[in-house]
């Protein structure tokens, strides 16, 4: 076979690579990626904190820019210029269509803040989303007095109108009143 490369030792087919060993300790800085799932759990978290947050270390992905998306879409700022991005809480507004993509964690995690929205949010993904059960929580999200439009599916496309009241706190504060109780969880 001429012509043919030769692959280093250790890395051919059936070959057995000697893993390199430390002389002395180790003394290193690593970056490791974040993760996609967490990043969008992290931008949710907040979009509903009290100040604003940077989020660093954060995932650029698809799902992450379509939390992003989704986020902005109902009234929170977002600046991601910068590998630190600054997200600025704010009330959350509703007459907006969300594109969850087939991120689950859009999908999951956005409809439940529209309990908070002041009008109805739409959401909508990728034809493989619109398979996914969705059933339990859009159940959920009716047992505490928002109303779903999903055709009876129980899958995308649905829309969340929220609740006259939800609960007993302001919308615009989004803070539970103080309780006198202390308690753990």
């Amino acid at each position: 076979m001429s012509g043919a490369s030769t692959l280093p030792q250790g890395t051919g087919l059936g070959e057995v690579w000697d893993a390199p060993v430390a002389s002395a300790p180790l003394d290193a800085t690593v970056s490791v990626p974040g993760s996609k799932s967490l990043t969008n759990r992290y931008l949710v978290l907040a979009a509903l904190a009290a100040e604003p947050v940077t989020v660093r270390g954060g995932l650029r992905s698809r799902d992450s820019d379509l939390m992003m998306s989704a986020l902005r879409a109902l009234g929170i700022g977002i600046d991601d210029s910068t590998d630190e991005w600054l997200v600025t809480p704010a009330a959350v507004r509703g007459g907006a269509h969300v594109d969850c993509g087939l991120a689950g964690t859009v999908m999951r995690f956005v409809p439940p803040m529209v309990l908070l929205a002041d009008s109805p949010v739409s959401f909508d993904g990728d034809e493989g989303a619109r398979v996914r059960p969705m059933g339990p929580l859009l159940d959920a999200l009716r047992l505490l007095g928002a109303t779903v439009d999903d055709d009876g599916r129980g899958t995308l496309p649905f829309t969340v109108t929220p609740p006259p009241r939800f609960p007993t706190w302001s919308r615009s504060t989004r803070r539970p009143p103080r309780s006198s109780s202390r308690g753990s969880c």
